[in-house]
């Protein structure tokens, strides 16, 4: 996923797919995954729990449930080689999402207004 996160977005970095460079030149413990490649699963969660009950609040106070922003910030380094878990929480007319590593370290927050 990382190679072709790379290729679609022109990201030419190596540090995404080529593990010997990311590990022996750069001196990360493995692959670093894209920040808008996780910005782009958090929008897909939240997308998923937009079409359940689960922000069943959101559709009560926003009909359409379309977003009007979407904002992202990482905050640390995810790499391929360690669990990530996606989290999202409803609150009125917004939700925020984040990712987490098997630590419950935070590796990045998102935030959607309705």
């Amino acid at each position: 996923m990382l190679f072709r996160y790379s290729a679609l977005t022109y990201n030419g970095h190596r540090i995404h797919y080529d593990r010997e460079c990311a590990t022996q030149a750069e001196f990360y413990p493995a692959l670093v995954v894209h920040g808008p490649l996780l910005a782009t699963l958090l929008a897909t969660l939240l997308a998923t729990l937009l079409a359940t009950l689960l922000l069943d609040l959101l559709h009560r106070e926003q009909p359409d449930n379309q977003p009007r922003s979407f904002e992202f910030r990482a905050l640390r380094p995810t790499f391929d080689i360690d669990p990530l878990t996606l989290c999202g929480s409803a609150e009125p007319a917004s939700a925020s999402l984040w990712t987490a590593d098997a630590a419950g370290n935070v590796g990045m927050r998102a935030k959607a207004i309705f």
